[in-house]
């Protein structure tokens, strides 16, 4: 399974109209399909530009995007950290995610219901971000109860396990996220353990109406709710799910003509999609190996051999060293003869820290 967004929010605030937008992008049959792990979570293509060069350098019978995977959550209401609505449905499918996209509506609609008469997207970022912190408080208490015994009696892991729940407690009690608990390196393991939601990354999503989409001009309401999404510390994007939707139903022809006939820079799901990819911090590099140009998905930080290790499991074992050629004298050269003239591909071995764009190829030991 790759990388995971969980999308999240209230009910009726545009999270499936998002969804469906995203899994019927116009992804190419004849590339990597669009497919349905199961009824809510969908894979989705990363736009890449640079995949259009490597295809003019190469030449390569087929090209392959790398994705993501997108998981539509069930909407969430007031009380769910104690089991309301399908609260605890809805918490531990956010467990099972990599970071989050909190769908928070910023748009009046007579015809669509809401939870309040009032429309107001600062209260219903509140409720849902609540909750998760109710959940966490739940488990960071439930923890504590566990060791405390062991802590008393003199246990040292313990008793440090303990002052970290402490801390944790007392900041989630003040309506902080687990996100803002300064951690030292040596605490890092401990803190995955508890899988504490507030500790996800988070991307807020303001979902306004088309006529703001294409007219480029926000709201008062998205303007006011903007800055204070901004202020919370974590990434924002507006997006018009309805319009994406509609868009990802044309066909390619007339989608293009919308997007130029509306003066649109960039599609809202691409602007998503890619936003997704830099909140869990993933870079892409890319292989031309049978006639085939793949891109592949790895953490910022990863050596060779974990990227070697994307393809397939024994190529870990396999590895014998890497042949690197960096974007920057790609996008220079534009040919893998000037690359190899110019001495510009580099031998390296298992411990070299791939970067964006790196094309590798992988040279292995026989299976």
């Amino acid at each position: 399974m790759g990388f995971k967004c969980g999308i999240i929010g209230l009910p009726n605030v545009g999270k499936s109209t998002l969804f469906n937008a995203l899994t019927h992008a116009g992804v190419a049959m004849e590339n990597y399909p669009f497919c349905t792990i199961d009824p809510h979570v969908g894979v989705v293509e990363v736009p890449d530009k640079r995949l259009e060069l490597l295809k003019n350098i190469y030449h390569p019978e087929k090209v392959i995007p790398t994705t993501l995977h997108f998981v539509d959550i069930a909407g969430l209401v007031r009380g769910a950290s104690k089991g309301e609505g399908l609260g605890n449905q809805f918490l531990s499918h956010i467990q099972t995610v990599d970071a989050l996209v909190h769908v928070v509506r910023c748009f009046e609609d007579p015809n669509v219901a809401h939870i309040d008469e009032r429309l107001d997207p600062k209260r219903d970022f509140e409720i849902v971000e609540t909750e998760i912190l109710l959940k966490d408080l739940e488990t960071v208490e439930n923890r504590i109860h566990k060791i405390q015994a062991k802590a008393r009696i003199g246990d040292q892991q313990m008793k440090k396990q303990m002052a970290i729940l402490e801390e944790l407690k007392e900041l989630l009690s003040k309506g902080k996220s687990a996100k803002s608990y300064h951690t030292h390196p040596e605490e890092e393991a401990f803190i995955r353990e508890l899988a504490l939601l507030s500790n996800k990354p988070v991307l807020i999503l303001g979902n306004i109406s088309e006529d703001e989409a294409t007219s480029g001009k926000k709201s008062a309401l998205t303007q006011e709710f903007e800055k204070f999404a901004l202020s919370t510390g974590n990434l924002f994007l507006t997006v018009s799910a309805n319009l994406e939707l509609e868009m990802a139903e044309l066909e390619p022809d007339e989608r293009q003509l919308l997007i130029r006939e509306w003066h649109i820079q960039e599609p809202g799901l691409n602007r998503l999609i890619n936003a997704g990819y830099s909140l869990l911090k993933l870079i892409t590099f890319f292989t031309m190996e049978s006639n085939i140009c793949q891109a592949w998905t790895v953490t910022v930080g990863s050596a060779a051999v974990k990227a070697a290790a994307q393809i397939h499991s024994s190529f870990e074992e396999r590895f014998i060293r890497a042949e690197i050629r960096h974007w920057s004298d790609i996008e220079k050269t534009r040919s893998e003869r000037l690359m190899h003239d110019q001495g510009l591909t580099h031998i390296e071995g298992k411990n070299y820290i791939v970067k964006d764009g790196d094309v590798i190829t992988f040279k292995l030991a026989p299976g």
